[in-house]
């Protein structure tokens, strides 16, 4: 076999062991699911296509003396010859379809294909014929680029082997470098390398055919039957068709986990036996059509997503702003649903951002309201940067743009400066009226005024306040004689915020206590409870390693309000 030692071997196709499988495997997809413990194997989506214009109608392989060619450019072969072409008693074709038409006969030297695509699929249908899946090792090439028919006219020579071939290569991490290991260690990771020498190696002659040179059919260290070609990935992806992909993909963008994809398409054909494929091919294909999403960034695959929202529907709307070095810092979008809502029930408004110091660290802020009925409506929703007087100025008036320069009436959000400045800036009073949430003030009470011994007393006392007073002067007749009946004067830190926050400052007791706000209408609300039920329901779809490019459509797809 001169002329395998020709040959400069390529990249190979495939992995050593198992360990490289898991590279390909994001959590993202399906965190805490197991991958099964077989083999990966990765091929180039060019080398897997399959020329049907190969095959006759019965589905046949095409054999026979004096079979004429087509031109190269119709069959996209290597060659650069022009016309047709006579081929020789020893010309074949490959199969479509495994199981039908005749068997495909054992490679042997002197075969000859039209092009290296016909080559290829011969020898991939034959192992998959045979139990063995077969690795592209690479070749040599001509010098001579041809831009007009593709790759296959540069290469001069090419190697095929089985996928067991050479011996496993151990790895481990050696100060943050992954590096070869010279011997085996103790404990052996699961791989099929086996040293296996079956090979094929064809080159392409003067009339542009690809002849086969040197071939070894006899496997080593391993037996391949035809049934093991089903647990070959390269040969179980074939089944599944673009409907399946489609249910996929369908299922994945509605923030269906892998698992549950792959159990329903079992359940629909009465059991994982019968489906074909594994649980760790539908990883692989959502990997790869994520990584395609990303080759420009997961930003722009984002506002690409709300772009073509914004051609399907004209009434949807969305804004985004870029920092100084081009990356994404803030962006806000609002569908046709809330801007219609808003036109009703747009007087009250909740905004909350606290989504980012939940749970997830997802800077997610949204804009709620409250329909005829009483239900949670979303009115907005918006992914910034930082919690500052800057960002939310940009926000609100972004909002109030997208609904027409309309400034809700009223508004509640939680004890924050930055927001409070912020509606002074993009809403003035006396257009909107801005309220603190009474939750989280409450809850500060137990952390300014907890430590003192009779804080059980104090709480009930000012509870009863600061809710059942009816006017200003009842609740400051109420107020000052708690503060003089548990002398909280004494206690000075825990006094100094209770002035801070009601007694002193008369522009502050008017964000938050029920007998200065009750003559404005607010919908039945005192507190930000209905953002956090909005956020508790996206809690099923949104996880902490959600991308960006799934966030939206995972929103849009799911919201029932």
């Amino acid at each position: 076999m001169g002329g395998v030692e020709e040959v400069e071997v390529g990249e190979e196709c495939c992995e050593d062991d198992e360990d490289d499988v898991v590279d390909d495997y994001d959590e993202a997809l399906d965190e805490g699911d197991e991958l099964d413990e077989e083999l990966c194997i990765e091929n180039d989506d060019d080398l897997n296509e399959v020329n049907d214009d190969n095959y006759d109608e019965s589905g046949e392989m095409g054999v026979g003396r004096n079979t004429t060619c087509m031109e190269d450019g119709d069959i996209g072969g290597p060659g650069d010859g022009d016309g047709v072409s006579t081929i020789n008693a020893d010309m074949y074709t490959t199969p479509t379809k495994r199981n039908k038409g005749p068997v495909l006969p054992t490679p042997s030297v002197g075969m000859s294909f039209a092009n290296w695509e016909a080559l290829n699929n011969y020898f991939r249908s034959y192992g998959e014929q045979q139990g063995f899946g077969v690795v592209c090792m690479g070749g040599n090439k001509s010098g001579v680029k041809d831009s007009e028919t593709g790759k296959s006219n540069s290469l001069r020579t090419y190697v095929w082997r089985c996928e067991c071939h050479g011996r496993p290569k151990y790895r481990r991490m050696v100060n943050g470098r992954v590096v070869t290991c010279a011997e085996e260690p103790i404990l052996k990771r699961k791989t099929k390398k086996c040293s296996c020498p079956v090979m094929l190696y064809g080159a392409r002659t003067k009339e542009n055919l690809w002849v086969v040179k040197s071939v070894v059919t006899e496997h080593l260290n391993h037996i391949p039957t035809p049934t093991k070609s089903n647990h070959i990935s390269m040969f179980r992806v074939r089944k599944i068709t673009q409907t399946i992909l489609k249910q996929i993909e369908n299922d994945h963008d509605s923030g269906a986990h892998v698992a549950q994809i792959f159990n329903n398409l079992a359940g629909r054909r009465n059991g994982v036996e019968n489906i074909g494929f594994t649980k760790k091919d539908v990883h692989n294909i959502l990997n790869r059509r994520m990584r395609l999403r990303l080759r420009d960034g997961d930003a722009v695959a984002m506002i690409n997503y709300l772009e073509k929202m914004t051609k399907d529907n004209q009434i949807f709307f969305h804004l985004h702003r870029l920092d100084k070095t081009g990356k994404l810092q803030d962006v806000m979008w609002v569908d046709a649903r809330s801007r219609a809502a808003y036109e009703y029930f747009g007087d009250v408004v909740c905004f909350d951002s606290t989504y980012l110091t939940n749970k997830y660290e997802l800077p997610f802020s949204n804009f709620v309201g409250v329909n005829h009925h009483g239900q949670t409506i979303l009115l907005g929703c918006a992914l910034v940067s930082h919690e500052t007087a800057e960002t939310f100025v940009w926000l609100f008036r972004a909002w109030l743009s997208c609904m027409g320069g309309k400034a809700p009436a009223a508004i509640m959000t939680d004890q924050d400066a930055a927001m409070r400045k912020a509606i002074r800036i993009a809403m003035p009073m006396p257009k909107t009226r801005h309220r603190w949430c009474m939750w989280h003030i409450m809850q500060k009470f137990s952390r300014k005024l907890g430590s003192m011994t009779d804080f059980p007393q104090i709480k009930v006392a000012l509870q009863n306040v600061i809710y059942n007073s009816l006017t200003p002067v009842e609740f400051e007749e109420g107020w000052a004689e708690v503060v003089e009946t548990f002398k909280l004067k004494e206690a000075k830190e825990s006094y100094k915020w209770l002035v801070g926050i009601s007694y002193m400052a008369l522009s502050l007791r008017e964000m938050w206590i029920p007998a200065y706000v009750k003559h404005i209408f607010w919908a039945g609300m005192q507190t930000t409870q209905r953002v956090e039920s909005i956020n508790s329901f996206f809690d099923g779809y949104l996880k902490k390693n959600t991308r960006l490019y799934q966030f939206a459509p995972r929103v849009f797809v799911e919201r029932k309000f």
